[in-house]
């Protein structure tokens, strides 16, 4: 029998956090929000004075940094440590949009991290980002793609970054969302077997019996 794993993938702001913690908590099964561990990296690299130009220097440090995430579906008191520290709100800082999009376009870097990724589902998983139906975990049971529009995933950003304690700048998380939809697109489209749910058109709740029904579906 394969392993239990679901994925949800999606843009940014897409609701992926919020459906894929759902369905963990439902199925018993770990939370791995697979962006955490590029965020991680530009973290260190923040802490270590690598910049935008660095991208080589960024690639040598990701294969020494220590990242531990929570997959707890059930405790949200921290999401990632860091060389053995959180960076608290800092991880989902709008500003280093750019540079997690180039980073996580690295081939050495997306190596390293794919087998990190993966450890935490040994015993299955719901797995969030935006690749994990395609490269991640291509043998997921279910597949979920989310999709909404450019507001929509703003104003739910902002709201995500405001729960966290972050300063929120309507124009930064603009340019947020936009340059990760650009930068995102080679490596965003929805695994061939995966079922689309327009997150406009449905509210939390109906998403998650809509997704539990697929998982039941699917002997999960």
């Amino acid at each position: 029998m394969s392993l239990p794993i679901v994925t949800v993938d999606g843009p940014a702001g897409s609701g992926k956090t919020t459906l894929g913690r759902r369905l963990a908590l439902a199925l018993d099964l770990p939370f791995i929000d697979t962006g955490l561990f590029y965020r991680a990296v530009i973290v260190a690299a923040s802490r270590a004075g690598l910049g935008a130009g660095d991208l080589d220097g960024i690639a040598d440090l990701a294969t020494g940094v220590a990242i531990e995430v929570n997959t707890a579906p059930d405790d949200d008191s921290w999401q990632v440590r860091v060389d053995g520290t959180d960076p608290g709100a800092e991880i989902r800082d709008p500003r280093h949009a750019g540079l997690l999009t180039a980073v996580s376009q690295l081939p050495d870097v997306r190596r390293h991290l794919l087998s990190l990724q993966r450890a935490p589902a040994a015993r299955g998983a719901v797995a969030v980002g935006r690749d994990c139906g395609t490269v991640v975990f291509p043998e997921a049971a279910v597949k979920l793609y989310l999709q909404a529009t450019a507001a929509l995933r703003a104003a739910r950003r902002a709201a995500q970054l405001e729960g966290e304690g972050a300063a929120v700048d309507p124009e930064t998380l603009e340019a947020e969302i936009s340059g990760r939809d650009s930068g995102d697109a080679p490596a965003m489209a929805a695994a061939p077997d995966a079922v689309v749910i327009d997150t406009g058109a449905h509210g939390i709740d109906e998403m998650v019996e809509m997704a539990l029904a697929l998982c039941r579906g699917a002997g999960l």
